[in-house]
């Protein structure tokens, strides 16, 4: 096992430190190391205490999730008003397409204009689209403040994520962590009662216009509280912007979520339309990888960023962990819906579980990192753990659970939690401090995009079963056409 040798901890970009590591370790880094013994102070008094972050940062971040649940709730209300229903779909849709494709590029303008810029730049582009949303007359104003926000969205989650890792040391990353992960599942998760409740009582409108002033008092808290370097360069800022990176990477990102996310919903998945976004996603892709490899002078992602093994692999399994995780959310309280009839509110109550779960995975996870330094076991357990939900739920969800047999999400919540927090500290412990910034865009990347496969596979699998069940179930004339229909 590697051990890092550090007498000096990383800083970010722009600033004198520097790192100092064993000549062995890089040699050795694709083993689990364990973490450097310090006791050091953070590496900016960038922030007074727990309270200062929770506030500055949390409040941001629990926004940001919660508005892409809160409008799954009030759609169809909104979309009737405008009587275009069959356009529901696409106030979700164009949120998370303006995160996916604004995601990428936060990671290296923050290292070009500074975190705090980049971090008020985003809460102002998410409000916007809120008021945006919130003051629309048409329906396609109200979804462009969706993509709006989105982008906005987009950055307050990379930035925040990439500022913890600039101001505390790599043992005390996951604990701090596991805040903004809470943060993360809480907003998901209530979002969805919480839209329905206030587009039932106040207003559809203002869902969106309410977050405005909250976005505000965040923007306040950073500016007031938040003090970090600015980079330091005398060369144009302009020209250390890789565009044809970003226009690639992200017209490949709108291609491949409009496929995850309408498929078999505003086309069949066996159309043109699954071809022609599928090839396109593809070709943009191949495109970007020969642009950053060859032309690019200052790539946004640089891909030999996915040669260190502890990058790819904490990518593809805090992807892994975060799909199966939305799938079942997605899936339990519809479950709940059918089988007992719950309501909206009765169904989303059964999600607390695992969210108790995130909470209690991501902070036994970052305890133990902080202690012992070790990640590598943390990894293989959260699989473990979480499994034990998802067997759970295949064995004995019959269509007449009992209270306690809801509580079998808990263990996949405790495992998403800790493969959460120890999965972003693989990617981050063996890099230097100047590839940070760009690895935590694309974790956040990789996240977004999978929380829409998540949905969108659980959506499709249900879809199937449904429609096998219904072929079984149902006889006698015009069944067929019910059946296939579905």
């Amino acid at each position: 096992m590697a051990h890092i040798e550090s007498d000096v901890v990383p800083v970010p970009p722009g600033t004198a430190g520097t790192q100092s590591i064993n000549a062995n370790s890089h040699s050795q880094d694709e083993e689990s190391p364990l973490l450097p013994q310090s006791d050091a102070e953070p590496k900016h008094k960038a922030l007074t205490g727990v309270g200062t972050i929770i506030a500055v940062f949390l409040l941001g971040e629990f926004i940001s999730n919660a508005d892409a649940t809160l409008v799954m709730a009030a759609a169809g209300r909104i979309s009737s008003e405008f009587n275009r229903l069959r356009d529901a779909s696409w106030l979700s849709t164009c949120y998370t397409l303006g995160l996916c494709a604004a995601q990428p590029m936060y990671g290296k303008l923050s290292d070009i204009y500074g975190r705090k810029p980049m971090l008020l730049f985003s809460y102002l582009l998410f409000s916007v689209g809120c008021i945006v949303s919130g003051l629309g007359i048409h329906m396609w104003v109200v979804i462009l403040g969706r993509a709006t926000s989105g982008m906005g969205g987009a950055g307050i989650m990379t930035i925040s994520s990439i500022i913890i890792t600039d101001i505390v040391p790599k043992r005390e990353v996951a604990t701090w962590r596991a805040y903004v992960n809470i943060a993360m599942t809480l907003g998901r998760s209530l979002g969805g009662p919480l839209g329905g409740w206030l587009s039932d009582t106040i207003g559809w409108r203002w869902l969106f216009i309410l977050q405005a002033p909250f976005l505000a008092l965040a923007a306040v808290l950073v500016i007031v509280k938040l003090n970090v370097e600015k980079p330091h360069s005398k060369e144009s800022k302009l020209t250390k912007i890789d565009f044809l990176g970003t226009a690639l990477l992200g017209s490949s990102i709108v291609a491949m979520t409009t496929l995850l996310d309408q498929g078999g919903k505003s086309f069949p998945w066996s159309s043109w339309w699954t071809v022609l976004l599928a090839s396109n996603g593809v070709s943009l892709v191949v495109a970007f990888v020969l642009v950053e490899a060859y032309i690019a002078r200052e790539p946004i992602f640089n891909l030999r960023i996915l040669r260190r093994t502890n990058v790819s692999m904490a990518y593809i399994i805090g992807a892994l962990q975060i799909a199966a995780q939305l799938g079942m959310m997605f899936s339990v309280p519809l479950y709940f819906q059918v089988t007992q009839r719950a309501s909206t509110t009765a169904a989303g109550v059964h999600l607390i579980p695992a969210v108790i779960g995130n909470t209690l995975g991501g902070l036994l996870a970052g305890i133990f990192i902080q202690r012992t330094g070790q990640f590598k076991v943390l990894l293989v357990l959260a699989g473990m753990v979480a499994g034990i939900s998802y067997l759970l739920l295949y064995l004995r969800w019959d269509g007449h659970s009992s209270f306690w047999e809801s509580l079998f999400i808990l263990p996949g919540g405790v495992g998403t939690g800790i493969a959460s927090a120890s999965s972003f500290i693989a990617m981050s412990a063996m890099l230097p401090a100047e590839e940070i910034a760009m690895a935590t865009a694309g974790y956040m990347l990789i996240v977004g995009f999978s929380m829409t496969a998540g949905v969108t596979t659980s959506n499709s699998v249900l879809g199937k079963e449904f429609q096998r069940q219904l072929r079984l179930n149902l006889h006698g004339p015009g069944s067929e056409k019910v059946g296939s229909f579905w």
